[in-house]
C-alpha cells in the first residue's frame, strides 16, 4: 500500500491560501493598471461609482443582503456602506441599516441550507456523511465556534450551521450580536476615515481589535471545554 503524502499543517495551508490570494490580487491590479495607466481615469471611475451609489443607496443595502450569501467578501461591502451611506444618513442610522441587511442575509442562507439545499449540500459537499444530532448546549457551542473562528468565510458559517439544523432561535441569538458588532466596527472605520474624523476612525479600529482579542479568548475557552 503506497503511503499518502503528509497533509501540510493548517497554518501552512492558510499561509499558502493567503499568499495565493495576495498574488491574484496583485496580478489583477497590475493588469488593470497596464490597461489604464492614467491616474485621472481611476479617479473619474471612483467618483462616478461613488456618485451612483450615493444616488442609489438601496443598491448597497441590497448587495449586503444578497452578495455575501453567494460567497462575495462581506467586509468590503460593509466598509463601502460606511463610506457612502454614512454622510447621507449618519453613522448610527447607517449601522442600523447595515445590521438589518446583514441579518436578512444571515437568515435566508440558513433557511436555504436547512431546507431546500440541505440534501444537495449533504450529498455533494459533505459526501453523505451523517451529521450528529446536536443538543441545545452543543448547538450553542457550535454556533459560537463558527462565528468566532477566524478564516471561516461568512457564507460557509451560515451554510454549516444551516445544514446542522441547529435551533433557528439559537442561531439568531448567537449570529446577530456577533456580526452586528463587527459591522459597527467596519462602518465606523470606513465612514469616519472618509469624513476625516480621525478620532471616530480610531474608535472603529480599536473596536475591531478588541473584538479580535475577545474572539481569540472565547475560542480558546470553547476549545478547552471541548477537550
Amino acid at each position: 500500500m503506497p503511503e499518502h503524502a503528509p497533509t501540510p499543517p493548517r497554518h501552512l495551508r492558510n499561509l499558502l491560501l493567503l499568499l495565493s490570494s495576495a498574488l491574484l490580487a496583485a496580478a489583477a491590479v497590475y493588469f488593470a493598471w497596464r490597461a489604464h495607466p492614467q491616474i485621472e481615469y481611476w479617479e473619474q471611475l471612483l467618483e462616478s461609482g461613488y456618485l451612483y451609489l450615493a444616488s442609489h443607496p438601496w443598491a448597497l443595502v441590497l448587495a449586503l443582503a444578497i452578495l455575501p450569501g453567494l460567497g462575495f467578501p462581506i467586509s468590503p461591502i460593509i466598509i463601502l456602506i460606511g463610506i457612502v451611506l454614512g454622510p447621507i444618513f449618519g453613522l448610527p442610522t447607517t449601522c442600523g441599516i447595515a445590521i438589518i441587511a446583514q441579518t436578512i442575509c444571515t437568515t435566508w442562507t440558513y433557511l436555504l441550507a436547512a431546507g431546500p439545499l440541505r440534501l444537495w449540500l449533504t450529498r455533494y459537499i459533505l459526501r453523505n456523511r451523517e451529521l450528529p444530532k446536536l443538543k441545545d448546549g452543543n448547538a450553542l457551542r457550535l454556533a459560537l465556534i463558527m462565528r468566532i473562528t477566524p478564516g471561516i468565510p461568512y457564507v460557509l458559517q451560515n451554510l454549516v450551521l444551516g445544514v446542522s439544523r441547529i435551533n433557528f432561535k439559537t442561531y439568531l441569538l448567537v449570529s446577530i450580536p456577533i456580526t452586528a458588532i463587527w459591522t459597527i466596527g467596519f462602518i465606523l472605520t470606513g465612514g469616519a476615515i472618509f469624513e476625516g474624523r480621525a478620532g471616530l476612525a480610531i474608535t472603529g479600529v480599536l473596536l475591531i481589535i478588541i473584538l479580535i482579542l475577545i474572539t481569540n479568548m472565547l475560542r480558546k475557552r470553547t476549545q478547552t471545554y471541548a477537550g
